[in-house]
């Protein structure tokens, strides 16, 4: 969560034990802090308190060098770029639907030197392949080969390493390359399994504005 990794970034930045610094206020975790102690740590932090709560300004360094190094995002579409529901027409064709702010968020990065890619174990390539024409993604999978053997043929095209990669994956399907990538993300209602494995876990699930709170809040663009 946000407010946890601010304040370890804040001890991570200030040379301070983060379990003493929790100590100090008696708790045990970040969430049992009252009003009056967040209210401190920003007025002794010059930081103010919406900030500190939902904006990740102050990363611990190992993050800040992972966040640093990425030049390729890839994204998962069923519980990431949607919230993983399925809905049907009468006639059996599979519908989904996308967070418009998320698409803002991805539109913004075409101005950056990172590149977005989509990764999909799906099955409906039709609808992924007119969503990434929209947002003009030209790295676009949609089928049941592995992931990370797609990953691999792409990032040898350009030239690029795992350490260099990030991606949003939720479920154990996207574990192979969460685990080899350089940066593992995954959104608020993702399986235990991949919350286990992720160096981010985000606020927001997925469909709801997961993609657009990394790309504002830790690769902060725009």
């Amino acid at each position: 969560m946000t407010l946890e990794q601010n304040i370890k970034g804040i001890c991570s930045k200030f040379g301070l034990d983060f379990n003493e610094f929790l100590k100090d206020f008696e708790v045990d975790h970040v969430m049992e802090m009252s009003l009056f102690d967040l209210e401190a740590i920003c007025e002794e932090y010059e930081i103010d308190l919406h900030t500190l709560l939902f904006k990740a300004v102050f990363l611990e360094s190992s993050l800040k060098e992972k966040l640093e190094k990425i030049k390729l995002l890839i994204l998962d579409v069923d519980g990431v770029m949607t919230d993983g529901g399925m809905t049907f027409t009468a006639k059996g064709d599979e519908l989904k639907r996308f967070n418009t702010k998320d698409g803002m968020g991805i539109l913004k990065l075409r101005n950056t030197e990172i590149e977005m890619g989509i990764i999909s174990s799906g099955f409906s390539s039709d609808i992924v392949e007119k969503r990434a024409k929209m947002l003009d993604i030209e790295n676009c999978y949609v089928g049941r080969e592995a992931k990370m053997s797609i990953l691999q043929s792409w990032i040898i095209e350009k030239g690029l390493n795992l350490e260099q990669v990030a991606m949003i994956g939720d479920d154990i399907n996207d574990r192979e390359v969460m685990i080899g990538v350089g940066l593992a993300v995954c959104p608020a209602d993702a399986v235990d399994e991949i919350k286990s494995i992720s160096h981010i876990v985000l606020k927001n699930k997925g469909g709801d504005g997961c993609v657009r709170e990394f790309i504002d809040n830790y690769l902060q663009i725009g």
